[in-house]
């Protein structure tokens, strides 16, 4: 038996910090579409643009980007170009899939050390948006802190898959005979 990680699978605390941070992606892009709105209306119909618009939409699309990030990764939901996935056996994929995430584990690991360094540098500085003086290092260290539950969530969805696979291997298979990496391809 195998199983698909969807949001209707998930259970305890991924569940929650998955509806978390969607929340708050979607509550981010709601305000972002007021304020865009907002600010036209503003720009047009009373010659008075929304001081600060572009401030509050750089800010929020760095939200909407990087609360989803975790949640993407995690439930195996990115872009995927599989021109060259005939080629490849299920055992070779699972193969692949370990290697890949571990170098994006691995790189997001690292950005995200250097992205909080970074954050950390610009709340020591005090640096601020230029018209509205918000602190742009909150928004730095929040970006480093997805980049590294993304990465967590990359390293855990392999060591999830890998024991599924296993429990598969060990419910279905006579003993000494291998993982079956053909049941479970589609749960990749």
């Amino acid at each position: 038996m195998t199983e698909d990680i969807t949001q209707r699978s998930e259970k305890g605390p991924v569940k929650w910090l998955g509806f978390f941070l969607n929340s708050l992606a979607a509550i981010t892009l709601f305000a972002l579409m007021l304020i865009t709105c907002i600010d036209v209306i503003g720009r047009y119909v009373f010659n008075r643009p929304l001081t600060g618009s572009t401030e509050l939409t750089e800010i929020a699309v760095g939200i909407v980007v990087f609360a989803a990030f975790p949640v993407i990764s995690w439930r195996r939901e990115h872009i995927v170009v599989d021109i060259f996935d005939g080629f490849f056996t299920p055992a070779m994929e699972f193969v692949r899939n370990i290697i890949i995430n571990s170098i994006a584990a691995i790189a997001l690991f690292f950005l995200g050390q250097r992205i909080l360094l970074l954050g950390k540098r610009s709340l020591g500085y005090g640096e601020v948006t230029e018209y509205l003086a918000i602190p742009t290092g909150w928004m730095i260290n929040f970006i480093g802190a997805m980049c590294w539950l993304s990465a967590f969530s990359l390293v855990t969805i392999g060591i999830y898959r890998a024991y599924i696979i296993l429990q598969t291997s060990r419910n279905s298979l006579a003993p000494g005979s291998g993982p079956d990496f053909d049941s479970v391809k589609d749960s990749m």
